[in-house]
């Protein structure tokens, strides 16, 4: 069991830590419950700081190079080795401590564990007051160089830095009196060495990817370093190679294998602010709760969200459908997406009898009068009044509220200055512009031409105007860039809104959406989508959102569900088709409803396996004549068992056998309905399922 794949450096022992720790907080039960082990047994711990908290991990696992569950349990290794060689490359040292050991217990009791004494190994140069330290939390961009900020980041990334740069000097002996005397006319590199220089073992980096989200979440291992040219940043405005080379040891943690970690992915309370999106380097005081907690409890460091591949579809898309087999889960899943992008959603089921004026709007009949006459009135369907609700909290976030603010910036500059010289986006004409006596934003060397808020305010959010009103372009060009800009970077994203449409192809898709089908286009969302309805004509109040035309607000997102097998699946036109994007579900896919089997999921799982590759195997392109993977049974029909199972499972075989006979066996029988050898087949699909012959072959 010997092992020689020892650390070389505190960030490898940080991350086998946080490795260590994350199984804790994961999902699959195999790798808690063996963590939690390796936690109860150790006798050793290696103590860290990860922001505010401590962190202690048993010194045998974290001994040992990119450590893993895998790893460790092929090849345990030897604890004396492991501590051996932290002396020995003076990484850490031993400590006997009270404030630790309280701690400890803490710590350990917060994972079930009760363990009243342990032996501690503390970084080599700290001391364990350095540990009780309230801790900082960074934020910094990874380049100054327009476009280059993922290539710089993944320099980051790869060196386990961070880095900014200004002159290649060494200032490990100067002091900041000494560095301003460097810098004396640039105030920005004096702010960026002074808070550079306050960074402290254990504090909290984030690289910044402006508003947008997080390249990657970190802790700092060491205090100001030099390194000539370390961190290559990319080409400057003026063509030239650019390097820093002042940097800080991090080992990061928390970052996705492509891309960044969206702003959408952390829980942003109302009364938090977000990270400031500019400058090369920012300082709080305190760690946001949103940088915490997803640092300690969103645990996978290659995918931190298991729904990802789906929300991004769906983000790109605005529209996506699922597909699969029966009981693949589809419903399961949208709803899950739509949470996992914190987003409001609503669901409804398509049938053979719903209709337009359920979905979009319609005449409904009023309540008697006193004569007992009947009449109708024009009725909101479910999707318009979904609608209604996502155009109404977008109206009421800072960011809509902002381009109203920017606009009101805008005419109040027009007001002290009295005018505001514009360039014309077609030429270099100058466009000179004033508040008329309106109150309106003119032109006065043209005659007459004014524009009213209402039409710039919608020309700021959509960008929409008749080609030739270059006045309305320019102006409004100039005050997204001026006014509205600088304003977003501070505000919180739009809140997104799901709209879930189960067995979407068992209702008639044309009739349903009607004229709708060019407003859900994505290329089409907000008022340049804008359409007639068929009853818009009786929409007579001016405050009615959609009084000129119904749009789909573009923070609206639509997921549609469908059993590939449904004969309904051939009566979706290609114009609905192309609307959507479509994702495959597939019965070993998407398993999170079989969670509450416990002890039983893999089992369960085993069995759906061998029933469904009898059904037909895609590796070997085997099975059942007819048939194909569109006929799996997916997890929801195993999920069943439940219904049968006695608290202590000891009538397992009682409940496989009612789950065959109640749920599955019923479906197999109108699968293979009209097909050759059925009653054979299905014979030998119930063999199989109860793995009487280990034989899977089947008659085709």
């Amino acid at each position: 069991m010997e092992r020689t794949d020892f650390i070389e450096n505190r960030i490898d022992v940080v991350k086998n830590i946080y490795t260590l720790y994350s199984y804790t907080r994961g999902t699959v039960t195999e790798d808690r419950e063996w963590a939690l082990q390796r936690f109860k047994k150790g006798k050793w711990y290696v103590v860290e700081l990860f922001g505010d908290t401590l962190l202690f991990a048993p010194s045998r696992f974290v001994g040992y190079k990119n450590n893993t569950r895998e790893k460790h349990t092929s090849k345990h290794g030897d604890g004396t080795q492991t501590n051996s060689k932290f002396k020995e490359l003076k990484l850490y040292r031993e400590v006997v401590d009270n404030y630790l050991l309280e701690q400890f217990k803490s710590f350990m009791s917060s994972l079930g564990i009760e363990k009243d004494s342990a032996n501690f190994f503390i970084p080599y140069n700290l001391k364990v007051s350095d540990l009780q330290r309230q801790c900082k939390c960074y934020f910094i961009c990874p380049t100054h160089c327009k476009g280059q900020k993922e290539s710089a980041w993944n320099s980051f990334l790869s060196q386990s830095i961070m880095s900014i740069g200004w002159n290649h000097t060494d200032y490990t002996n100067f002091t900041i009196r000494e560095i301003e005397q460097e810098y004396k006319n640039d105030v920005t590199a004096i702010k960026a060495f002074s808070v550079f220089n306050q960074i402290k073992d254990g504090d909290v980096i984030c690289c910044t990817n402006n508003n947008f989200g997080l390249w990657g979440i970190g802790i700092a291992l060491s205090q100001y370093k030099y390194k000539k040219r370390i961190h290559y940043a990319g080409i400057d405005e003026d063509g030239y190679e650019s390097y820093y080379s002042h940097y800080i040891d991090v080992a990061w943690l928390c970052f996705k294998e492509q891309g960044y970690i969206s702003i959408d992915e952390f829980n942003i309370l109302p009364s938090e602010r977000q990270w400031p999106p500019y400058r090369t380097l920012n300082q709080r005081e305190d760690i946001p709760q949103y940088i915490s907690q997803y640092l300690l409890q969103n645990n996978n460091m290659e995918n931190n969200n298991e729904y990802e591949k789906y929300i991004k579809l769906l983000e790109a898309n605005k529209n996506l459908i699922l597909t699969g087999a029966p009981g693949t889960g589809k419903t399961y899943l949208a709803k899950a997406i739509a949470e996992a992008m914190g987003a409001e959603y609503d669901f409804v089921q398509f049938h053979p009898s719903y209709d337009y004026t359920d979905f979009v709007e319609g005449l409904r009949p009023t309540p008697p009068d006193n004569r007992g006459n009947i009449g109708f009135e024009r009725k909101d369907g479910a999707f318009k009044k979904f609608c209604i609700k996502a155009i109404k909290v977008k109206q009421s976030s800072s960011a809509y509220k902002s381009v109203s603010d920017a606009l009101l910036s805008f005419k109040e500059d027009l007001k002290q200055k009295d005018n505001i010289v514009i360039s014309s986006f077609r030429s270099n004409t100058i466009i000179k512009t004033s508040l008329s006596s309106t109150n309106c934003i003119s032109v006065p060397e043209k005659s007459g031409w004014s524009v009213s808020d209402k039409k710039m305010l919608t020309y700021i959010e959509t960008g929409i105007c008749h080609e030739n009103d270059t006045y309305t372009k320019s102006i409004g060009d100039y005050i997204k860039e001026h006014y509205l800009n600088s304003v977003l970077a501070d505000v919180e994203p739009i809140k997104k809104f799901v709209f879930i449409i189960d067995e979407i192809n068992r209702g008639e898709i044309s009739k349903i959406f009607g004229e709708l089908f060019y407003s859900i286009d994505s290329g089409y969302r907000g008022k340049k989508g804008i359409v007639q309805t068929q009853y818009q004509n009786m929409i007579t109040d001016e405050t009615d959102l959609f009084y000129d035309g119904f749009y789909v607000p573009d923070n609206v997102y639509i997921i549609g569900t469908m059993n590939d097998i449904d004969r309904s699946v051939e009566s979706m036109d290609f114009a609905m088709r192309r609307r959507f994007a479509w994702k495959e579900i597939k019965a070993n896919e998407n398993l999170g409803m079989l969670d509450d089997l416990y002890d039983m999921k893999d089992e369960v799982v085993e069995v759906m396996h061998r029933l469904n590759n009898a059904i037909w195997n895609e590796e070997s392109n085997t099975g059942i004549e007819g048939l194909n993977a569109a006929y799996h049974i997916g997890g929801a029909y195993f999920s069943k068992l439940q219904l049968y199972l006695d608290e202590e499972l000891t009538n397992k075989s009682f409940a496989y056998k009612h789950l065959w006979e109640n749920h599955l066996e019923g479906v197999l029988f109108e699968y293979l309905r009209g097909t050759a050898n059925a009653t054979e087949n299905l014979k030998k699909l119930e063999s199989v399922y109860y793995n009487e012959s280990g034989n899977n072959d089947i008659d085709g």
